[in-house]
């Protein structure tokens, strides 16, 4: 039943945002990611872009998925402990056929740790050889939930800023799995606000 009434809920919030964006000017080909904690915002936000969004395999992955669905995604079902690779591919796969544009990844989930950049977005960045964006996602009126993410649900009229951060994925060490932590770690500490 949940999963049947959340869409309509969950949509029929998302359209009271008021959402602004500014930064860089995304093209329509992209790889996108923004914080687990700010995705209603986020994911509503792209989701006429043609998306294709990596969605973990949990119970909480199928509600969001449910939700996703209803928004017109495409989805590819892992998680870093379970799949997560094959789901990636999958995504770029899709990405690679057209049958979508956009990438979209929470690089910090499903789990945590908060703000930590995995290298799920930045390894598809570079085999798609598509832009990679941060999307800074700033809701001015929210309740935050006590969960691993301080997950936000927005108010109904929130005013919503999005600005998009382009960043060198080509910088990202691909070979060397040390290398990766530490360049994620630095990027991380860049973006955790």
């Amino acid at each position: 039943m949940k999963q049947h009434l959340l869409p309509i809920a969950v949509t029929a919030l998302a359209r009271t945002l008021r959402v602004s964006w500014s930064g860089e000017a995304v093209p329509s080909r992209a790889v996108l990611m923004f914080w687990h904690g700010k995705m209603l915002t986020g994911w509503y936000a792209v989701r006429r872009r043609r998306p294709i969004a990596l969605v973990s395999q949990s119970k909480d992955g199928n509600l969001l998925a449910s939700v996703l669905a209803f928004w017109g995604y495409l989805l590819a079902r892992g998680s870093s402990k379970k799949s997560g690779m094959e789901a990636l591919h999958n995504a770029i796969e899709t990405i690679h056929s057209e049958k979508a544009d956009t990438l979209v990844i929470t690089p910090d989930g499903p789990r945590g740790p908060r703000h930590v950049f995995k290298r799920g977005a930045f390894l598809a960045a570079r085999e798609l050889t598509l832009p990679l964006y941060m999307l800074e996602i700033e809701c001015h009126s929210k309740r935050i939930l006590k969960s691993w993410d301080k997950f936000e649900v927005p108010m109904p009229f929130s005013r919503v800023s999005i600005r998009a951060v382009l960043v060198n994925a080509k910088g990202f060490p691909v070979q060397d799995r040390d290398a990766q932590q530490e360049w994620l770690d630095i990027l991380s500490r860049q973006f955790d606000r």
